[in-house]
Parts: structure tokens; C-alpha cells; sequence
């Protein structure tokens, strides 16, 4: 179980602040059920009986009262009355969160949403139960589909959802998108030693099963990675750059971390220093797959030719990475080898069927071989992708490799030189 502490001046109900607990049934008031549920409950939520009556009226000043039990055996004879209930559901799911029994709150939130799937804070809530119930792949699942639907009225539960679904995905070697995840906390103001933790565990692609003791030189080196990356989500560049330097200067062998501070570098446009740090994450590892793919996008803009060596041989040693077949598929086509790049980016495609600018890239290789009827296919999906702005967290291009290639350089890969 996690001890994450928010600031004291925001705590939530959570099982990993024990320290600060404040039950999500203060937090999450009656009226602030009222707003999520407004407009989604049914008109079968309105009390058939005045037994239902009673025993609603009842649960809800046991809950107020912090009468827990009491209020926990109320709401379920009142949901046997009136199983399609809203409120009685997310009422019950928070009591039995709030006393740890996650196993029961999962179904009641379950319940919910079965009866309003497009609430997002039950989402969230079903996650973090999963999460404490070791089922990570449903949690992960869930914790998501609430970033997509968004948690309503409030902030701070929103803001231990995206640790949770952070700590997740680093679980899932997801590290781009833990990064993600976890910058917005960053970004946010959020300090905490779990989060420093987890962003420096993010940038140097490691999962928290394999993370150091703690008090060891490598415990160290992922803390002060984290703080320099908490640094660069508050834009204090210089910092963070100060940061980084120190430690590649204290710990050169370290795996990823030359490469971790080339990412930084790439974050405030050095380019050419980014690259260095690289390079000697590959002297280090010469198959350091994501510092190949860094350096290959990156030549792209200046040196196609020189990039496609890069991606070769990252293709050819990671070839279960769909990315590196992507981009060494559109160096190939920079590079005149429109035959060569074809399947490349085919298999980009099966892997990110809803990417837009695979099928941009396919379309132009396909139009350059004359296979005019596919180039055709490619380049109507992916106006209808682009329209409707179909880029899936968790499902695309940029997100189907460890912490790599920045979104940023990786649109360049698609807009940075005209295609035919």
C-alpha cells in the first residue's frame, strides 16, 4: 500500500494517506452526488414506496453522522428496494472504500456504472479499488477511461487517480505515458516523495517491482532524476539541466540516464547536446534501443540517411516494438526506398490502427510504388482519423514504446519535410 500525501491543505479519503484520512463521503458531499448524477439517473430513481423513503432518508444521516456500518446497512436495504438507484450506489461504493473493503466498493461502483457508463468519477473510483485489489490490468483500463470522461467536482481525487494510473502504467513498462500521467501531477504543483519517486523511475524506465532499496546509491540516483524532472514540469529548464549534468557527471555508467538527460535536452530544444547525451547512453549500451530511435528521428531533420542506420538497427534489435518498424518505415521513404518502407509501415499500421499519420505515411509510400487504390484507402482513413482527432491514450504511435521520442519530434517525423 502506498503512503501518498497530498498537502494537508487539500486531503483526500484515500487508503494511502492514513496519516490525513478525510472519508471521500465528507469530501464528495450529498450535493456533490446530486450534480455528478443530475441528468443521468433515471426517472426508476425516484422512491416507489415510503419504506424506500425512509430507509434513503436514514442511510444518508447515518453516512452524515459517520455512522458508517449503520449507513452502509441502510443503503443496501434501500438498493434492494430500488436496485437502479445512482446515488444509493456511489453512496455505498465511498462507505466501503472509505473502510477498506475494496472488494465490496468495486461492485457497488460497477454497479454504477452499468447504470451510467459515461461517469467518470465511478471510473475512477472502480480503478483505485482494483488497484488496491492487485488487479492492474482492469484498473489501468478504468483509470483511464476516466482521464477520458473526466472526474467531476474534484480536482484532488482527480489528482490521486493520475498517480495511481501512473504508478500503473510504470508497472506495464508504459513509461511515455506514465511520464504523461505523472507530469500533470508535476506540472500541477504536486511534491510528494512518492511522486518524485515514480517521475524518476518514469525517465529512467524502470518499473516499482524493480526499483533499488532504498538508502542505495541507485534509490539516490532515481530520486534526484525524479526532482530534476519535477523541475523541468515547472519549467525550470536551467535547473533541471543543472540536475542531470551532475549526475551523469557522478554516475556515467548508470543505465538511461545519459539518455534520460537527452530527452531533457530535446524538451528545451538542444538538439545537438541532446544527441551527445545519446550517444554516450550508446557507448554505455550499444543496444540502448530508445537512444537508436532518438538519434534517428532527430538526424531525420537534417540527415535521413545517416537516421536510417539508427533505425535499422533498433528495428532489428526490438523488431516487437511496432515504433521502431514506423520509423524506420518513414526514414525509408525520405530516403527514396518507398518498396522498403511499405512494410514497415504496414506493421505500424495493424499495431496503431487508429493513428492518423501511419496512414499518412502509408498513403504516400503506397503512391509512390503505384499501388493507387491503397494509396487511395490510406489517405481517406486518415483524413476521416485526423478529423475526427481519433488519437487514443495508450493506443498510439507515441505511446507504444518506453519513454522515447518525444510527441513533439515525432510529429516532426510526419511535418517536417513535404511528402509526395
Amino acid at each position: 500500500m502506498f503512503s501518498f500525501q497530498f498537502p494537508c491543505s487539500a486531503r483526500i479519503s484515500l487508503p494511502t494517506c492514513p496519516a490525513t484520512r478525510l472519508r471521500l463521503t465528507v469530501i464528495l458531499s450529498l450535493a456533490a452526488f446530486l450534480f455528478l448524477f443530475s441528468g443521468n439517473a433515471s426517472p426508476q430513481t425516484k422512491a416507489p414506496s415510503a419504506n424506500f423513503a425512509t430507509l434513503s432518508k436514514q442511510a444518508a444521516e447515518a453516512r452524515d453522522a459517520d455512522r458508517l456500518d449503520e449507513a452502509a446497512a441502510l443503503y443496501t436495504k434501500a438498493l434492494d428496494l430500488q436496485p437502479k438507484w445512482i446515488e444509493g450506489w456511489w453512496s455505498l461504493g465511498t462507505i466501503e472504500y472509505d473502510q477498506d473493503q475494496y472488494a465490496k466498493a468495486a461492485r457497488d461502483f460497477e454497479k454504477l456504472i452499468a447504470l451510467d457508463a459515461a461517469n467518470g468519477t465511478a471510473h475512477a473510483m472502480l480503478g483505485l479499488c482494483q488497484f488496491e485489489l492487485g488487479k492492474d490490468e482492469s484498473a489501468l483500463k478504468n483509470l483511464l477511461e476516466a482521464e477520458r470522461l473526466n472526474i467531476v467536482k474534484d480536482e484532488q481525487l482527480r489528482k490521486v487517480a493520475l498517480y495511481h494510473l501512473g504508478v500503473l502504467q510504470l508497472r506495464a513498462r508504459k513509461y511515455g505515458d506514465a511520464k504523461e500521467s505523472l507530469d500533470q501531477l508535476a506540472k500541477d504543483g504536486v511534491r510528494t516523495k512518492e511522486l518524485i519517486t515514480a517521475l524518476g523511475l518514469a525517465a529512467l524506465l524502470v518499473r516499482p517491482q524493480e526499483a533499488p532499496p532504498e538508502g542505495t546509491a541507485g534509490a539516490s540516483v532515481i530520486e534526484r532524476a525524479g526532482e530534476a524532472e519535477a523541475l523541468l514540469g515547472a519549467k525550470d529548464f536551467e535547473q533541471a539541466k543543472k540536475r542531470y549534468a551532475e549526475l551523469t557527471s557522478e554516475f556515467p555508467d548508470y543505465p538511461n540516464l545519459h539518455f534520460a538527460f537527452g530527452r531533457l535536452l530535446l524538451e528545451t530544444n538542444e538538439t545537438d547536446e541532446a544527441v551527445e547525451e545519446f550517444q554516450r547512453e550508446l557507448k554505455r549500451d550499444p543496444q540502448n534501443v530508445n537512444s537508436l530511435l532518438e538519434v534517428a528521428s532527430v538526424r531525420y531533420l537534417v540527415d535521413s540517411q545517416d537516421g536510417l542506420r539508427y533505425a535499422e538497427e533498433a528495428a532489428k534489435l526490438a523488431p516487437q516494438r511496432p515504433f521502431a518498424h514506423y520509423l524506420l518505415g518513414v526514414l525509408r521513404l525520405d530516403t527514396g526506398n518507398a518498396a522498403g518502407a511499405v512494410p514497415e509501415l504496414e506493421i505500424a499500421q495493424k499495431a496503431f490502427p487508429k493513428e492518423p499519420r501511419v496512414y499518412f505515411s502509408l498513403g504516400n509510400a503506397y503512391a509512390r510504388v503505384s499501388r493507387k487504390a491503397e494509396a487511395a484507402k490510406a489517405r481517406a482513413e486518415f483524413s476521416r482519423l485526423h478529423a475526427q482527432e481519433v488519437i487514443q491514450r495508450g493506443s498510439n504511435v507515441y505511446s507504444g514504446q518506453p519513454a522515447g521520442v518525444s510527441e513533439g519530434q515525432l510529429r516532426t517525423l510526419d511535418t517536417g519535410k513535404p511528402q509526395q
